[in-house]
């Protein structure tokens, strides 16, 4: 769900910069919504880290894998 969460806000991310070149009459608004999602994007891979390192938070592991420690 975080991987998904990631390419979503960066495809989000990425259109919203481009159109805020493209049009310049919303850039201001378009440009805060890139920066928030880039927030959201970051936030998104702490979790992948915290998953990958910690095996944590237990719903977001898959319970085949709640097992395993570490990478």
């Amino acid at each position: 769900m975080p991987v998904a969460g990631m390419f979503t806000c960066l495809a989000v991310m990425a259109t919203s910069f481009l159109g805020a070149e493209s049009w310049g009459t919303v850039r201001g608004a378009l440009e805060t919504v890139g920066t928030v999602f880039f927030a959201v994007m970051l936030i998104c891979l702490v979790a992948i880290a915290s998953i990958a390192v910690f095996n944590r938070p237990r719903s977001l592991v898959p319970p085949y894998l709640r097992d395993k420690r570490r990478l």
